[in-house]
């Protein structure tokens, strides 16, 4: 992944050429101070596209994008220069801040988001760096879209924990984002406020994508007691690991945050009861009968449905998973569960289906499913251990296919259990997928010395794995696995694992990557 670059430019007539014509075209005072950004998308058109309507949106919360231009496969942005310093800085100055400013300063946050949000766009990268605290105390979101286009983080074993911190199950899942995605990062960057660290840690940062999908959280209360059981409410929900069940939109997060920095209502003290009359009257007797039968009657009433009000749930097929999130909001709805399937010639994310129906009636609040574009991810089991045959049932029962079988002779485990698997465990891949095994033959027999060391092949081109381990004296077989993180062509997994003594001949699977995986031609 390319990452992004930017400088700071004064309009003046010998401004570098190129990423700063634009800029210079659309600014006119002589003067006036513009940050460049220059990013290398993945899909150059579609991110100018993007950014054009990130530019349209007017918010004092939201960086403003005042000029773009596209040159062959880099596309520069002029954007308004963000004074102050970005909330990355000030947690590692002060560490966990005060409740009060917790909350402010994430409100501020889930403004900019909601500016976005109308106008059904997902930042996809809210963290403490993205967030600036301006001279005047406000916050600005910055750099909406640009880690996207890029190809997002990297989540793999050997990038590191922090490029995890912040983002949602759904992203490290390779699911499409939705506004609800942007809540739960600012929901990590809440946490991290006030407790002093992140909810997930770990030695990578694929151990902590797999803790965002599946780990419960630790109670903010139970780290800094200091934190109101409202706020801790606020967060858990955003921090939910399904989208239908947090905040579906910055504006619903602002609102629940301005909510409890109002406070509640202290009641005022109790006036002091005259004494008890030595004779009570009967009449609060029948009125307190009357108040209880009436409030059994209305709670008949409402489970019956009596004081539900309904709505007609809005058409939202076609529309992509973040205008669908938007229009189901606006119209008093919630994003109910997201399923996925392929879909022939329509965009990732595209909504294919909705229940209710469009048109129907249902409670205000209700959830509403969808069924959109994209591909069903397995989680691949872990099988090392493992007979054969309980290995295969094993991939078969987690959606997956078992793939090619090897034998070696190996001291790692007994003889007929799995030693090696491809892809590890934990990893995701597309439903169906082969995952090879490597099964052991015990241990190498001492009368056969041709014995030879499987090589290491991951990261290499499959032409050159080929022709290494074929050098080497071995068979290969390729497993091609679609894959966001590895670049088309290459070695992402090899079994058996490299180091293994294996006797010539010995087949060895390697896992090449066919590129991110879609379910429709890249526009």
């Amino acid at each position: 992944m390319a990452s992004s670059f930017e400088e700071t430019y004064t309009i003046t007539g010998d401004l570098p050429p190129g990423d700063a014509l634009k800029a210079q075209r659309a600014i006119t005072a002589e003067g006036a101070e513009v940050v460049i950004k220059t990013v290398r998308p993945v899909a150059p058109e579609m991110f100018v596209s993007a950014i054009a309507r990130v530019a349209g949106v007017a918010s004092p919360h939201l960086e403003r994008v005042l000029a773009w231009e596209q040159q062959d496969q880099f596309v520069s942005l002029a954007t308004e220069p963000v004074r102050g310093t970005d909330l990355g800085r000030v947690l590692a100055t002060a560490g966990a801040l005060g409740t009060q400013s917790a909350a402010a300063l994430g409100a501020q946050a889930a403004l900019g988001l909601a500016a976005l949000h109308q106008q059904g766009i997902v930042h996809g990268a809210v963290k403490p760096g993205t967030l600036v605290q301006g001279l005047d105390d406000s916050v600005l979101v910055v750099d909406a879209g640009l880690e996207q286009a890029q190809g997002g983080v990297d989540l793999t074993e050997q990038a590191p924990p922090r490029n995890a911190y912040y983002v949602s199950p759904e992203e490290a899942l390779g699911r499409p984002l939705v506004p609800a995605s942007d809540v739960y990062s600012l929901g990590v960057v809440l946490y991290q406020f006030v407790t002093g660290r992140v909810p997930f840690d770990g030695r990578n940062a694929l151990v902590v994508a797999q803790d965002h999908v599946g780990a419960p959280v630790t109670s903010p209360r139970r780290l800094n007691p200091a934190v109101p059981i409202g706020l801790e409410t606020i967060i858990l929900r955003a921090l939910a690991k399904q989208p239908e069940d947090r905040f579906a939109s910055g504006r619903q997060l602002f609102q629940a945050l301005e909510d409890e920095l109002q406070g509640t209502q202290v009641m005022a003290p109790v006036a002091d009861l005259p004494a008890a009359q030595s004779r009570r009257p009967l009449w609060p007797w029948i009125v307190g009968g009357i108040v209880v039968l009436a409030a059994i009657i209305v709670a008949v009433l409402w489970a019956s449905g009596a004081f539900t009000q309904k709505s007609t749930v809005p058409n939202v097929v076609g529309l992509p998973l973040t205008g669908a999130t938007s229009t189901l909001d606006s119209d008093g709805f919630k994003l109910g569960a997201v399923s996925y399937q392929q879909g022939v010639g329509k965009l990732q994310g595209t909504v294919l289906s909705q229940t209710p129906a469009a048109g129907a009636s249902a409670d205000n609040g209700s959830a509403v499913n969808l069924v959109a574009v994209g591909t069903t991810v397995q989680t691949v089991p872990n099988v090392i251990g493992m007979t054969q045959s309980a290995a295969g049932a094993a991939i078969t029962g987690a959606g997956l296919t078992l793939g090619h079988v090897s034998l070696i002779y190996s001291s790692s485990g007994p003889s007929g259990t799995v030693v090696d698997q491809a892809p590890n465990a934990g990893l995701t891949a597309p439903a169906g997928s082969a995952v090879a095994i490597t099964v052991s033959k015990g241990p190498t027999p001492t009368t056969s010395p041709s014995a030879k060391t499987v090589p290491n092949v991951t990261g290499l081109g499959q032409s050159q794995a080929v022709a290494a381990l074929q050098g080497a004296g071995f068979a290969v077989v390729v497993d091609q696995v679609p894959s966001s993180t590895v670049p088309n062509g290459v070695v992402s997994d090899q079994t058996p694992s490299s180091g293994v003594l294996a006797q010539p001949g010995t087949t060895v699977t390697i896992v090449v990557s066919t590129g991110a995986p879609s379910s429709s031609p890249t526009p």
